[in-house]
């Protein structure tokens, strides 16, 4: 029981600190209606300001992190005047990628500025600890927790005893009913962006101590324990917030103590998962909180656009009963005889007045006549590699494509499918030795039978909700690869993959970089073929129809739980074949290089190219796959490049560079 009560009082005070996190991912989602992806970076940032005046200029540490805190609150005002404002109209994914881009930059900045190694955090009481009932908390436990408790009261009292906090919550429930109460909406995005970078500077401020270190790369993981913190509580919540975080630090606390520590994110992760699937809303989120999946059709999730949708909560689960004039509708054969002609003569919306632009066969040939010179073409073997890297990105994004831009599901987990695909392909290969063939051929079903996998909760489950559902069975996947080591080697990773041997060649190595550049063309090729093939065919008609409208979709009789597991089924195999090209590249596989921000690369890609555009697709994953490749010898400044470039993508052509098909 000791041991139990110190593992709860450990758990309540970084539980805390992810409370904070989730508070401030649920300010702007409440708000803005968006996921600030740099949420976690202005944590770390905050950190590092507050490390730097307390060990640098020797501020006394309470001054220091007032600083880091003001510092944070003005760069979150900055976040939101020049990479979301500009945004207003565009399309929802928009502004995520536009915070994404920012926090790029934000994390490579802060290694240049204070390079990448570990720093020390000063923290001056970690040498106390004190007796509580038997159980034990550290003075820094007790700092940490009575801090945050006081941030978060001293900001629930804010939201409900100021004018301002009024305006905040009014806005967040109804923004043009608080419009047309006099409330200037701008202005309160505007404060909730500085209250969010205030309680991000605090929470870096109270990790540092908790931990007694920092490092740049900090952001992202507890960027995403403080989302999770969000979506368990119900986003959107402040109990919720604050509950979602304690609950999550007390599971990890008791995870780390009874199972592992390396365990810990495992089981935060599931827990995300369970819940999301029990309740997708949170614990205590508003259960008509449609873009958590809060409103649910017979087969799925209800789009605010659907002309069938009830505005009245819904049961998870449930099928809505409709009104009288929608019951006649739902009951009429001929109107569901009618929307599958509608359905079946789809054709491609226009998007800010520009129709998708789509290479003739011409432009197709005359293309890959160029990619199949590019190896001859070009001096150096090096450039052959950059050229096979774009190709292997332009592989994952065309089948996410298929997933998030036809289908309509915003997956995050795709780096998962892609790493089981190498994973699999290092084992077959350097255990078995078999050919090829046979090996990318099995790295694709195994990753296929994950995708399918995946798509279980985009069964029950929109929007918002699935995106972090696939990004909690990603994380879960990154984790077994991280600490299955009987099997994956764990952080030591899978050296010594041979080169692949084609069947059709007499089992030759293939050692030239350009061999295998021909043979990862020759599969781009054949799958681009084939995903053409099934986009004009009545499955590609129908995935369109269910991310136009999944409710009709379902009600003209499609079955949707189907077409989206062939949705998730087909991007995975296409994922599985370029992780074998990939593992067969590097002849070296490891974790790092299927983490979460390999999804969001993954998904960038897409969104740029342009929802369910093949061509698109192909061309934005080569080119970001590309140009930080061509701009290595700037080092680490290449990596800002990319972040700009990504936001002036978003800023500039926040409809993709070809276009949503």
């Amino acid at each position: 029981m000791t041991e139990l009560g110190s593992q709860i009082l450990n758990g309540l005070a970084i539980g805390s600190v992810y409370a904070l996190l989730a508070l401030g991912f649920s300010l702007v989602f409440g708000v803005a209606n968006l996921i600030n992806f740099a949420q976690g970076s202005l944590f770390m940032v905050g950190a590092y300001l507050a490390w730097t005046a307390a060990a640098i200029w020797q501020l006394p540490l309470p001054l220091a992190a007032g600083l880091a805190i003001l510092l944070t609150t003005l760069l979150g005002l900055l976040i939101d005047r020049l990479a979301l404002r500009p945004l207003q109209g565009a399309p929802a994914i928009a502004p995520l990628l536009s915070t994404l881009a920012v926090s790029v930059i934000l994390d490579q900045a802060a290694e240049l500025i204070w390079g990448p190694e570990t720093r020390a955090f000063p923290s001056p009481l970690a040498a106390t600890v004190y007796g509580v009932g038997g159980a034990f908390i550290s003075a820094v436990d007790l700092l940490i927790l009575a801090t945050a408790l006081a941030t978060m009261a001293l900001l629930v009292l804010f939201l409900q005893r100021t004018w301002i906090g009024r305006a905040l919550r009014a806005t967040a429930q109804d923004p043009d009913a608080a419009a047309q109460m006099g409330v200037e909406i701008a202005a309160i995005r505007r404060y909730t962006f500085g209250l969010a970078g205030a309680v991000g500077g605090v929470g870096g401020v109270l990790v540092g101590m908790y931990f007694q270190s920092i490092f740049p790369a900090m952001g992202l993981p507890y960027g995403l324990k403080g989302f999770a913190s969000a979506l368990l509580g119900g986003i959107g919540s402040i109990p919720g917030s604050i509950a979602g975080g304690l609950l999550l630090g007390i599971f990890e606390s008791l995870a780390s103590g009874y199972v592992g520590g390396e365990y810990r994110d495992l089981v935060a992760y599931a827990l995300l998962l369970a819940v999301l699937l029990w309740r997708p809303q949170g614990l205590l989120g508003r259960r008509g909180l449609e873009a958590l999946g809060g409103s649910q059709a017979a087969a799925g999730a209800v789009p605010s656009t659907s002309p069938l949708a009830r505005p009245a909560p819904v049961a998870v689960g449930a099928t809505p009963a409709p009104g009288p004039a929608a019951g006649a509708l739902w009951r009429s054969r001929g109107y569901v005889r009618a929307l599958r002609t509608r359905l079946s003569g789809w054709r491609p919306r226009r998007f800010y007045g520009k129709s998708s632009w789509k290479p003739s066969n011409r432009q197709w040939l005359a293309l890959g006549v160029v990619a199949a010179l590019l190896p001859v073409l070009l001096p150096d073997p090096y450039l052959t590699q950059v050229a096979l890297i774009g190709l292997i990105f332009a592989l994952l994004a065309t089948g996410l494509t298929l997933i998030s831009g036809t289908a309509g599901q915003i997956s995050l987990g795709h780096a998962a499918l892609f790493g089981v695909g190498a994973y699999a392909t290092a084992i077959l290969a350097r255990t078995f030795n078999l050919p090829a063939e046979l090996v990318i051929i099995a790295a694709g079903l195994l990753a296929a039978a994950l995708g399918i996998l995946f798509s279980l909760p985009a069964h029950r489950l929109s929007g918002h909700a699935v995106a972090v559902a696939t990004l909690a069975a990603g994380q879960i996947v990154y984790l077994i690869l991280l600490t299955w080591i009987p099997v994956t080697r764990g952080p030591m990773g899978i050296p010594g993959i041979p080169a692949p041997q084609l069947l059709l060649a007499g089992r030759a190595p293939l050692w030239d970089v350009r061999a295998q550049y021909w043979l990862a063309l020759a599969l781009t090729a054949l799958a681009l073929l084939g995903e053409g093939r099934l986009l004009a065919s009545p499955l590609g008609r129908a995935w369109r129809a269910i991310r136009e409208d999944r409710l009709a979709a379902q009600a003209s009789g499609l079955p949707v739980r189907r077409y989206l597991m062939l949705a998730f089924a087909c991007g995975g195999f296409l994922a599985g074949i370029a992780g074998a090209l990939y593992a067969y590249l590097l002849t070296f596989v490891s974790p790092d290089s299927f983490a979460t921000d390999t999804s969001l690369t993954i998904l960038a890609m897409t969104v740029l190219g342009g929802l369910g555009n093949l061509a698109g697709a192909l061309f934005a994953g080569a080119l970001l796959a590309i140009v930080p490749e061509l701009f290595r010898s700037l080092a680490d400044w290449r990596m800002i490049g990319y972040g700009l470039l990504l936001l002036l993508l978003v800023r500039f052509r926040p409809q993709g560079l070809a276009g949503i098909d």
